[in-house]
């Protein structure tokens, strides 16, 4: 996770067709989230980026697919104003204990 004036971006690595929705783990320095749709016409980035804008509290729009929009190892920025409040619920989402 990096962490500017207005933005944090983090390194996701996607697992569609799961189960179950929410972070895995964490691998190397990338966030392991399984989601539940496939990899078909962008359904599995959108509820990706529907659950991280849910976890971290901002609103979907700011979210953005920097890298990867067609693999499973994925760069995300997330736009805003309080970067380190969405860098703590980031840390929460990993570490859950």
């Amino acid at each position: 996770m990096r962490v500017s004036i207005d933005e944090v971006v983090i390194e996701v690595t996607a697992k569609p067709g799961a189960s179950r929705r929410g972070v895995i783990g964490v691998s190397g320095d990338r966030l392991v989230i399984a989601i539940h749709s496939q990899p078909d016409k962008g359904k599995a980035n959108d509820e990706l980026i529907e659950y991280l804008a849910h976890e971290m509290r901002v609103p979907r729009s700011a979210l953005l697919i920097v890298r990867g929009e067609a693999s499973r190892r994925k760069t995300i920025r997330v736009v805003t104003h309080e970067p380190i409040k969405v860098a703590s619920r980031l840390r929460k989402i990993a570490n859950p204990k």
